[in-house]
């Protein structure tokens, strides 16, 4: 029923970043040529059809694309009628020439190229000529088929902290960007989006556009909204540190997945999106008053968190959700299967908002709780309050598998353990995942493997449950490939 597992280095819920569209860099033409072994001389490569050889050059990076004209008569046209990939980092400054900014060559490429684009990746552009030399640039993405875009300007430093965010130093990306009706992957960082919020209703902005994503970028919430409605096909929508519109109101008929991370708006709304799957908040309560969420028209919602008791204002429907709510028809949402919340046990705000959220939910198999710490915890242990809680039906009926992270060892924490253990009848996997301080301290994880090992011989309302204790996770870096990939059951973990 109980072990201790350390799994540190053996895998890691939030690998490194990721753009939209963003693939390991092809191995250059000469390195393939020099591990290739030497035969009898014979070109077979040359002997492939065409169809094939397009497909390898469409695959290279673009210098050595490009290179591959000189190789034979065969190979002159291929590069240009070959589908292409640019990333501006296969143009900088290498051992065998070039120039230190890729500005130029992009500019020659995007001219010259007959496209269509199968990916352009720019994030080491200095734009010296400024909006004149990025509106061309917009016009011949667009007229040039791009599919998938990502682009990251590199405006000067602001002035002031906060101006970035402000949109004080941020180029405005073209307009021209809005006529690309082939594009389906769309990546943004450190610009702000044009104006689309006075283009007419019925015109369809991206009509193809799968995901769409925002790194410290600037959007208007009328202009988010429009293209919202704009994008028919739609799935997956990411604001990343970026100055928030101040309301985000959610009405889509195709988006699948939502993620915000790392900022600050007053109020989320999912307003009308029958196929929202998975709604992922992370760092985006303010400092001074709690972010409204509400959640009124997402049935298939599945996916949930990480919801901060006190630093956000739930409303379901027309009710919000306060230490006192009731469970009842209009205010709780059956579709979620997968919960993460974050609290502080020492806290009285956090723990006495939590079994109210937890009756928001009732249908929640999977439940992840991040213990946080907090300068205004009192350190109270609260074993008198979770003794007292009223049943909450997802704990009692449904939940099988409980993460704790950041488990520090305090005596408010074990408290909450003690009712999971005496309430979950479902429960097959309780999983304690230790702070780095805790596990790094022998003497603390000795005196966490007692505690709960005296927990285990009391009567469990779950016979079989087995609770494992894990070291930290090696890295914590954020992940937006995991957090959007539908494929992924588990985001959290």
């Amino acid at each position: 029923m109980f072990s201790l597992i350390d799994v540190d280095g053996v895998r890691s819920a939030f690998p490194g970043g990721h753009f939209p569209g963003d693939h390991p860099t092809a191995p250059s033409l000469s390195s393939v040529v020099a591990e290739t072994p030497a035969a009898d001389g014979v070109d077979r490569i040359s002997a492939l059809p065409d169809e094939l050889l397009r497909d390898i050059v469409s695959r290279l990076p673009v210098r050595e694309g490009a290179r591959t004209a000189v190789l034979a008569s065969r190979w002159r046209g291929f590069w240009r009628s070959a589908p292409l990939v640019l990333r501006d980092d296969d143009l900088l400054l290498a051992a065998d020439g070039g120039c230190a900014s890729p500005d130029a060559a992009i500019g020659r490429i995007l001219a010259d190229h007959p496209g269509p684009f199968r990916s352009v990746h720019l994030s080491h552009c200095s734009l010296t000529s400024g909006e004149r030399e990025l509106g061309d640039w917009g016009h011949l993405l667009a007229a040039k088929g791009t599919q998938d875009l990502v682009f990251l300007d590199n405006p000067p430093l602001p002035r002031r902290f906060g101006d970035a965010f402000r949109g004080a130093s941020l180029r405005q990306l073209p307009a021209d960007i809005l006529r690309c009706a082939s594009l389906r992957r769309l990546f943004l960082g450190t610009c702000r989006f044009p104006d689309i919020a006075g283009a007419p209703r019925g015109a369809d902005v991206f009509p193809h556009l799968k995901e769409f994503s925002m790194l410290s970028a600037q959007m208007s919430e009328q202009d988010l909204e429009h293209m919202l409605a704009c994008s028919p096909e739609l799935e997956t929508l990411a604001l990343i540190i970026n100055a928030m519109p101040k309301r985000i109101h959610l009405r889509s008929q195709s988006l699948k997945c939502m993620l915000l991370w790392t900022g600050v708006a007053d109020e989320l709304a999912v307003v009308d999106a029958p196929h929202l799957e998975r709604l992922i908040l992370w760092q985006t309560a303010g400092d001074y008053r709690p972010m409204k969420l509400k959640i009124d028209g997402a049935p298939e919602l599945r996916v949930l968190g990480r919801l901060h008791p006190r630093l956000h204002q739930l409303q379901i429907g027309n009710t919000i959700i306060n230490a006192e709510t009731k469970a009842s028809p209009s205010c709780i949402v059956p579709s979620v299967k997968i919960l993460a919340l974050e609290l502080c046990f020492g806290l009285s705000k956090d723990v006495n908002m939590a079994p109210s959220f937890l009756r928001c939910f009732p249908s929640v198999e999977i439940l992840h709780i991040v213990s946080s710490r907090d300068g205004e915890a009192t350190g109270r242990h609260n074993a008198k309050f979770w003794q007292e809680v009223d049943p909450i039906k997802c704990v009692k009926s449904n939940v099988n598998k409980i993460f704790i992270h950041e488990f520090q060892g305090e005596q408010s924490e074990f408290g909450f353990v003690k009712f999971i253990a005496k309430r979950a009848r479902k429960l097959q996997f309780l999983v304690i995942v230790l702070t780095k301080e805790t596990f790094a301290s022998a003497c603390q994880v000795h005196k966490v493997n007692c505690q709960l090992r005296a927990l285990t011989t009391c009567s469990w309302a779950a016979k079989e449950c087995q609770v494992l204790v894990v070291g930290p996770k090696l890295d914590c870096t954020w992940s937006f490939a995991k957090a959007s990939d539908l494929l992924v059951k588990d985001p959290f973990w």
